[in-house]
């Protein structure tokens, strides 16, 4: 008797999948559990429709997922976190969760814990890399900065003499306009 599995079947096959099994394997296991349907002409043309369907819906979302791929590419998320006075370990430490919530804030997409790859825990301050998977066969790295305060971005200074007076000319114009800084 010919079947279509409407789910995966161990050592039988994958949901969809068209396949020969023996009359008693199909009435008394597959089809009393709604593991399978019978293979009609109208089953088969039902199933073809809705793999269509499932394929397109499929290429929409890895477009979406390539599209906040390369957002997130490359990316720096910083987590703050309480650290022990005068050390770099941590009160606790930084879960999937927190990690998850911040990179919801950096995306504007909302992902779930589960898809967030954190090898072994963080417990310590300090620089640590993180896969997201967004969907199968598509993983991302991120970089993760674990702080007890915020990070300031300082701007690179040249070491040459040169470069030290136009840094003092700057300073000393932004410190004759203090307002127009503080706007």
């Amino acid at each position: 008797m010919k079947v279509i599995l409407r789910g995966d079947v161990r050592d039988l096959g994958r949901s969809g999948e068209l396949v020969e099994v023996k009359d008693g394997y199909a009435r008394n296991y597959l089809l009393p559990r709604s593991l399978a349907v019978a293979a009609t002409p109208g089953n088969i043309k039902d199933f073809e429709k809705r793999i269509k369907a499932a394929r397109e819906r499929e290429q929409k979302e890895r477009a979406a997922a390539n599209e906040l791929a390369e957002k997130l590419r490359g990316q720096r998320i910083v987590i703050i976190a309480r650290a022990v006075e005068g050390g770099t370990r941590l009160h606790g430490s930084v879960t999937t969760n927190d990690v998850a919530g911040e990179i919801e804030k950096l995306a504007g997409k909302e992902i779930d814990r589960r898809d967030v790859d954190i090898r072994g825990s963080i417990r310590s301050l300090g620089d640590y890399q993180v896969n997201v998977k967004l969907m199968r066969g598509l993983t991302v790295p991120l970089r993760l900065l674990v702080t007890d305060r915020e990070p300031v971005d300082e701007p690179e200074t040249p070491e040459t003499p040169e470069g030290a007076e136009g840094a003092e000319a700057a300073a000393s114009e932004g410190q004759a306009e203090p307002e127009a800084a503080a706007v």
